[in-house]
């Protein structure tokens, strides 16, 4: 999860921006606009990138780290694991005409907006050498007035990004969507009243490390055949944490997270000033320490900092290559983020075989999965399908696109 925010003159009087009809207007006249991106962290996947991606988040999966394993798979080459294509794309839109920059200048500036799902499609597979084309733009603006988050309203806008390689294949096509509510009235809610940050006991821990100690491994090259699949197969679980800023920061190494130094944070100000506030030192700093911050999470109506959302994403995906083996394909992803994975949260990664059907001649997989937290609430619902080999039909088709939205671009 993520937020914005504005500058502020000093930590004890941030203004806080509201939602309104004005508002929500300049907001819908950003959709379909292209918008050009920074620099990726990987402009190329490389071997290194791709496995310290896939260490990020805590996957020992070999088709996404062992060049040698890769060799041996029916891609022939080690792979990046799913949401790795998240640290690549070069923006097709280098530079942004005035004209159109101006459409909806300062829409709902101030108000803050949390991460809150995404919805995946793999058609290709990155390979080492691999470079991106990234189209992004927002796709719609909604309003939901009965948020408990937000005190009552709160804006959903979802988003679309197209990863494109350079032979000119549609790689994946990521939507999701942020929750953008006024920090007063998030702070207000009350939702997160009464959670108390975890402790763990010496005999909770050992349970954790057993946990650890038993985790199935990545099926890799042993083949698993839809014929063998059965309804109401449960996927091998997968411990996740307790969360530690640490782990956070592991992430934010792999994944590239955007953040700077020194000057070049200075650099980033004087163009995205929205993306800074000043913190209890009077100094400027990223509203994103909302994720290893306990003070700058408060601000926003939290008990403690927390989890970025993709991080969730990260173990679900895993949770799915792991079963699925070398020889299957992660064909889409859902993913919702109804609570917050807090510092010192534990997570159980689960999931189940929903269903299973042939498709064009694919043999297609349903499954459902989710991370449910020490308290017993699952944080991070989600569905996928997968695409299995057959024992009679052969090796797994890769799919098509499901091609554009009903949106008109603007260049």
């Amino acid at each position: 999860m993520s937020e914005t925010s504005v500058p502020a003159k000093s930590s004890a009087a941030k203004p806080s921006g509201k939602i309104t009809d004005e508002g929500v207007a300049r907001m819908r006249e950003r959709i379909g606009v292209l918008v050009p991106q920074a620099s990726p962290f990987n402009i190329e996947a490389s071997i290194d990138g791709m496995r310290h991606f896939a260490q990020a988040y805590g996957d020992e999966n070999p088709l996404f780290s062992d060049e040698d394993h890769g060799k041996s798979t029916r891609w022939g080459s080690m792979i990046s694991s799913p949401l790795f294509v998240l640290t690549m794309g070069i923006s097709e839109l280098k530079k942004m005409r005035p004209e159109v920059r101006a459409r909806g200048a300062h829409a709902l500036a101030g108000v803050h907006e949390f991460f809150s799902g995404d919805e995946w499609e793999w058609l290709r597979p990155v390979l080492p050498g691999d470079r991106m084309t990234k189209r992004y733009y927002l796709s719609s603006v909604d309003e939901k007035n009965n948020s408990t988050m937000g005190g009552g309203r709160s804006v959903i806008t979802r988003y679309r990004s197209d990863y494109t390689n350079q032979r000119g294949e549609i790689v994946a096509v990521c939507r999701f969507r942020f929750v953008r509510v006024e920090r007063d009235a998030a702070r207000k809610s009350g939702k997160y009243t009464g959670i108390e940050p975890a402790k763990w006991t010496d005999e909770q821990l050992a349970e954790i490390d057993r946990a650890y100690a038993d985790q199935a491994p990545p099926r890799g090259g042993e083949t698993r055949y839809w014929e063998d699949v059965t309804v109401g197969d449960e996927l091998p679980m997968l411990p996740k944490g307790p969360l530690t800023v640490t782990d956070t920061l592991v992430w934010m190494r792999g994944w590239g997270a955007g953040v700077q130094n020194s000057r070049l944070a200075w650099k980033h100000r004087q163009r995205a000033p929205g993306f800074f506030d000043r913190n209890e030192n009077g100094a400027w700093d990223v509203v994103e320490r909302v994720h290893w911050d306990n003070a700058a999470a408060r601000m926003v109506g939290n008990p403690a900092a927390y989890d970025f959302g993709r991080m969730r994403s990260a173990f679900l995906s895993q949770i799915i290559t792991n079963w699925m083996g070398d020889a299957g394909w992660l064909w889409r992803m859902k993913s919702e983020y109804r609570r917050f994975n807090f510092v010192g949260d534990m997570t159980w990664v689960k999931g189940k075989v929903a269903g299973k059907s042939i498709e064009d001649g694919r043999c297609v997989v349903d499954l459902e999965m989710w991370c449910e937290n020490h308290r017993g609430e699952i944080s991070a619902p989600g569905s996928a399908r997968v695409i299995l080999p057959s024992r009679t039909g052969g090796d797994v088709q890769l799919p098509e696109s499901s091609g554009k939205d009903d949106v008109e671009l603007i260049f």
